[in-house]
């Protein structure tokens, strides 16, 4: 008994600074089990416990390697199932606060298609602009709302990779995205609510043969000012003001993607053929816009440039695939 209670706190020593996982505890199990039979061997064969123990515990070898080999599998588990989950940093009242949410703008996008349906089903000669009108005058103030909480929730969430911003500027990114959600939806109301109203004073004249001119954007274009230009410029001083949110490891691991693309990049041989595909796509794309622009006409061949791009882009990663 003594003898199994040595080798028990002499295995738990062996294994202290490993993490526990069933695959560690069942290999010291084993490991402890082969110990105690080893050391009754060499008792019976006239050997004392305590040169027993001392040569039975040298013949197990190194049981570090499988052991690290055990833990660090126990760290990528620990690291992809929990720590890169984001419900390990959900508690429940911001779950709630995205369920919340989520019904505001799911109710506002219900009401304004029940609007919508039901003025339309009126059947009068103006039901297309009161219509529009009616539909973005009553989804505005719930998905106005939802974006803007969703934009605070957002912004205050940790991650795995990401450190959350403080609850102060979440609420200042919650209103910069609220004032221009609130402008986007203002536009089409002012836009459809002055072709109503002119539609009304002309119907008679014109039979209600009415086209927009310029003038009639005006007072939408105007609805960036009070809403969008605010709301766009605290954004972007926000976003520009914000300081780096990634967590150590997820700077490491970024900072270790620039320099092995760097190292690609400044390879001349790897340069070198990269700028002849380049200067062959190119050239290529620039005289297939040409031909197709007499062919066809300039007013398409223009898209020859988007595949060009998109090319060059797959081949810029073929390129660091094969060279990482």
């Amino acid at each position: 008994m003594e003898s199994n209670m040595d080798t028990k706190e002499f295995m738990d020593s062996l294994f202290r600074s490993y993490e526990e996982t069933k695959a560690l505890v069942d290999f010291k199990e084993e490991l402890l089990g082969n110990l105690n039979a080893k050391i009754e061997n060499f008792i019976k064969k006239g050997m004392d416990a305590e040169s027993a123990f001392a040569k039975a515990s040298a013949e197990l070898g190194d049981v570090s390697t499988l052991a690290d080999e055990l833990s660090l599998k126990k760290r990528k588990e620990v690291f992809e199932e929990v720590y890169m989950d984001i419900r390990r940093f959900m508690p429940p009242k911001r779950v709630a606060g995205y369920v919340v949410f989520g019904i505001v703008a799911l109710f506002g996008i219900t009401v304004a298609l029940i609007t919508f349906f039901s003025v339309r089903g009126i059947g009068n000669s103006l039901s297309g602009p009161v219509d529009m009108v009616s539909f973005f005058g009553a989804m505005m103030p719930f998905l106005t709302a939802a974006i803007a909480g969703f934009t605070f929730l957002g912004v205050t969430q940790e991650t795995a990779s990401m450190n959350p911003v403080s609850k102060k500027r979440g609420t200042w990114y919650a209103v910069s995205s609220g004032l221009i959600a609130f402008g986007l939806f203002t536009m089409p109301i002012v836009y459809f609510s002055t072709k109503t109203a002119d539609a009304m004073a002309l119907y008679e004249i014109f039979d209600y043969n009415f086209d927009y001119n310029l003038e009639a954007l005006i007072p939408v274009i105007s609805m960036m000012i009070p809403f969008i230009l605010p709301g766009g410029g605290l954004l972007t001083y926000l976003i520009f003001t914000e300081k780096d949110r990634l967590k150590p490891w997820a700077k490491d691991f970024r900072n270790k993607a620039v320099k092995d693309e760097m190292a690609i990049w400044q390879d001349p041989a790897t340069a070198s053929r990269f700028g002849m595909f380049s200067g062959a796509i190119w050239v290529f794309a620039i005289g297939l816009f040409l031909l197709l622009g007499f062919i066809i006409g300039f007013k398409f061949s223009w898209l020859v440039f988007v595949f060009a791009v998109a090319f060059q882009l797959l081949i810029q990663g073929v390129m660091s695939k094969r060279t990482g």
